[in-house]
């Protein structure tokens, strides 16, 4: 599909180079997600890349741009995102064990999408790693491919399902998926232990009821997915089973309530540290922490 050019913004951006006394192809139009992008080709053009002029194109554009992927006679600028993701993480592996049954990753899309990915392994071990990675290897490949989140997680929790027949073995998936353009965000799970946020001072759980991926196929196998709008300042706990016992989780809400906002990794450590006072450590662990500011 052919972008859609942007012919005013296109026109001013060539005074701009003109007045430069730069020569050269200049494009400026809307991908398909709707947000506008500048490419110029030509000899020292690479000088709008700097952090001054893109202050300028910026001003005559209309909109915040940032460098994408400048170098030597070629530049490309993109729409910035009002929103960024701090984020930090805290893990423990269950007694006795060498190697977490835990896997996690972050990534962001073309679409200006973040994405935090959590996997629990069934039991502990490598046996365990080796699910959770595989149903993270596949999520990731399929969320970068542009597969809808719904569509993704079905898919991975039939293909664990099918291996299971034969191998046996699950995995928990938990999927926070923010756009940092609006706030729009959305958490998936697959049987995964609940997810907090908080927003305005208030403090939610988000509990599923699906099965964990590889159990079941079908329409057992459909994640539960919860829309929700963050803003900057608002933030969010990822966890995995054992963290809490049952539903005694009053004091994790309590310190999610009081973090100062300062460090995600600090309040991940704090989650971890009280849960093995808490819980102890018969199964592994792992907290990532999310908070959403606005972009410089």
């Amino acid at each position: 599909q052919e972008p859609a050019v942007d012919v005013r913004r296109q026109r001013l951006v060539k005074q701009r180079m003109a007045a430069l006394g730069l020569e050269g192809r200049c494009t400026v139009y809307s991908d398909q997600f709707g947000h506008l992008q500048l490419e110029a080709e030509g000899p020292g053009v690479e000088q709008l890349s700097r952090e001054g002029e893109i202050s300028r194109l910026s001003s005559i554009v209309g909109c915040p741009l940032r460098d994408a992927d400048s170098q030597r006679g070629r530049v490309h600028l993109a729409q910035k995102e009002p929103l960024m993701a701090v984020a930090g993480v805290a893990g423990a592996d269950r007694e006795g064990q060498p190697i977490s049954g835990d896997a996690g990753v972050w990534f962001k899309d073309d679409s200006g999408k973040v994405n935090f990915l959590l996997c629990d392994g069934m039991g502990s071990g490598s046996a365990a790693r080796e699910d959770s990675e595989g149903a993270l290897r596949l999520l990731e490949k399929f969320l970068l491919a542009g597969l809808e989140p719904e569509e993704a997680l079905t898919t991975v929790g039939e293909a664990l399902a099918l291996r299971g027949e034969e191998e046996g073995g699950f995995t928990t998936v938990d999927l926070l998926q923010i756009d940092l353009f609006n706030g729009k965000s959305a958490v998936y799970k697959l049987g995964a232990a609940p997810t907090y946020l908080r927003r305005s001072g208030a403090v939610e759980r988000l509990s599923g009821q699906s099965f964990p991926a590889g159990v079941a196929a079908g329409e057992l196998s459909a994640p539960d997915a919860f829309t929700i709008a963050l803003d900057a300042g608002d933030c969010v706990l990822l966890v995995s089973d054992g963290v809490t016992t049952g539903k005694d989780d009053r004091w994790l809400r309590q310190l999610l309530s009081e973090f100062d906002g300062i460090s995600p990794q600090s309040l991940a450590a704090q989650v971890l540290q009280e849960s093995d006072l808490r819980s102890g450590s018969a199964d592994d662990r792992t907290v990532i922490a999310i908070k959403l500011d606005l972009r410089t």
